[in-house]
């Protein structure tokens, strides 16, 4: 038997075990550039939300060492993005979009006299136009998808707060009908606080209770009747005025 000594048997070892390391680098290696090759060409397009609201970008560089791609937006801020699925549906996004805002989503648009209620009515998937109709008189006004504007009347109707604070509200009692507003929302039991200007008492009405809707809804009544008996009264001047020229 051959005595082979230690310090020989110790280098061997060594070898073999840098060789297989080395070999093992050279495979990751190998393998990690055939997993990054480009998969997307520069200026493909991508559509991504952030908080506040959807973007539109595209592919502006690649790195074939990381992996990563470089995303220019339409506000000129840039991001990195792994090869992945985050990237493809965000390029999915953008080649087959989907409605986002489903039909008869409730919004809430303040305009200078007071806060109106409106819906989702329809979209457009090749201009990703949503058009919402407001109730009262039924003005419509369309907004594209991405618009900071439009996720922010969405919010102002979104769960579990869909009455934004200032709402008014239409309730007949014993002396009248009197307008109130929304003064006061209790997230922990979901309630609204209603304060009506007669003797500015107020009411509080749980979030499902299906008074509160009709007492909100009744301002869009009472403002469609005060519409048309002005229409009214606007033809009726016109004739006395059409019946005094002709006299």
């Amino acid at each position: 038997m051959v005595n082979i000594p230690s310090t020989c048997l110790a280098s061997a070892i060594f070898f073999t075990i840098a060789s297989s390391m080395i070999e093992s680098v050279e495979s990751s290696s190998l393998l990690r550039r055939q997993l990054c090759e480009q998969r997307y060409e520069e200026k493909t397009a991508v559509f991504k939300r952030f908080d506040n609201g959807w973007y539109w970008g595209k592919i502006v560089d690649f790195n074939s060492e990381s992996c990563k791609y470089m995303i220019l937006y339409e506000d000129n801020y840039a991001y990195e993005y792994e090869d992945g699925e985050e990237l493809d549906q965000m390029i999915a996004d953008a080649v087959n979009p989907e409605q986002l805002v489903p039909l008869d989503t409730m919004v809430y648009k303040l305009y200078e006299d007071g806060w109106w209620q409106g819906h989702v009515e329809s979209y457009d998937p090749e201009d990703r136009l949503y058009t919402v109709r407001y109730n009262g008189d039924g003005e419509t006004e369309e907004y594209v998808e991405g618009d900071e504007e439009f996720y922010e009347i969405l919010d102002n109707a979104a769960y579990p707060q869909i009455y934004p604070l200032g709402v008014s509200a239409y309730k007949e009692f014993g002396e009248g009908w009197s307008l109130g507003w929304i003064t006061e929302y209790n997230e922990e039991d979901n309630t609204y606080e209603v304060t009506f200007k007669v003797d500015y008492h107020s009411e509080e009405y749980p979030a499902d209770d299906p008074e509160l809707e009709e007492i909100i809804d009744a301002v869009y009544t009472v403002w469609m009747v005060n519409e048309e008996a002005e229409m009214e009264e606007e033809e009726m001047e016109e004739e006395v005025s059409g019946d005094e020229f002709a006299d």
